[in-house]
């Protein structure tokens, strides 16, 4: 008796030992298939709807240029108000214009360059930290806070002696924040030639000749267009000051920058979020 026992109990764990059988395999082997067809089909439909968006918000960008809206001051001074959340909608994208400002061509890179008026760059910047939080930077030693970008919409100006206008003492300034999208993989390219600079002094280089960028260069008429998402809940607002001047801003998102030429009427590039 005890030997047929052993003899069971032996048989019972070979057959424990030999792993599954091969209608288990093929069960497996079928549940592995339709997880894979369920990933690809996720992944096409993922792929189409960036293209969707793609698609959609550069017809809108195109459009706002074509009829050069922008974003009246009037409406400014409601974005920093209590009635913010009733017309500026989380969805809704709302276009500005800022100018570009033309370095020396440089012939070693074979680049025309340009710094974008009105944008203050903010590497790790602590301040806007609350506006753009980052949980490994709080607690994992050697992160750094996020990279920001700032929009000026509006600034309390006066001109100088020289008939400019210029930030008055103490004058205040309205901006836009958003995540900075020249060192973030956030916006797709329509061309190679046009690309952002991740460095403080440079912002957009155009690889061209100095022939074909001088038209553009000497007639100062280059802008860029941007299309930003507003943020109107509470905790996107933040006050600070830079350089003795209060600072209110709005936390934004970039969907769309086009740059143009106004006295042409062209659009030379083209930089659009897929992203939601």
């Amino acid at each position: 008796m005890k030997y047929g026992l052993l003899v069971i109990t032996c048989l019972l764990t070979i057959t424990a030992c030999s792993g599954p059988s091969k209608e288990e395999l093929r069960r497996m082997q079928m549940l592995e298939a339709q997880r894979a067809e369920q990933a690809a089909l996720e992944a096409q439909r993922e792929a189409a709807a960036q293209e969707a968006r793609v698609r959609s918000r550069k017809a809108e960008a195109l459009s706002a240029w074509q009829r050069q809206q922008t974003i009246p001051a009037a409406d400014i001074n409601t974005l920093f108000s209590a009635d913010a959340g009733q017309q500026f909608h989380p969805g809704q994208t709302y276009f500005v214009q800022f100018e570009l400002q033309a370095a020396k061509y440089n012939y070693s890179d074979n680049k025309q360059s340009f710094t974008l008026v009105g944008m203050r760059n903010l590497p790790n910047s602590a301040v806007y930290g609350p506006l753009f939080p980052d949980d490994q930077a709080q607690y994992q030693p050697g992160q750094l806070a996020k990279s920001v970008l700032e929009f000026a919409l509006k600034e309390e100006t006066g001109e100088n002696r020289l008939g400019q206008q210029i930030l008055r003492p103490r004058g205040q300034r309205w901006v836009a924040a958003t995540l900075n999208f020249k060192t973030y993989n956030i916006l797709q390219s329509s061309t190679d030639a046009w690309y952002w600079e991740p460095g403080l002094f440079k912002d957009l280089s155009w690889n061209t000749t100095p022939e074909a960028a001088y038209p553009y260069t000497s007639d100062r008429a280059l802008v860029v267009q941007m299309g930003l998402r507003f943020c109107t809940l509470r905790q996107c607002y933040l006050d600070s000051e830079y350089r003795r001047h209060p600072t209110h801003a709005v936390r934004a998102e970039v969907v769309s920058v086009l740059v143009g030429d106004k006295k042409r009427q062209q659009v030379l590039a083209e930089f659009i979020r897929a992203q939601e």
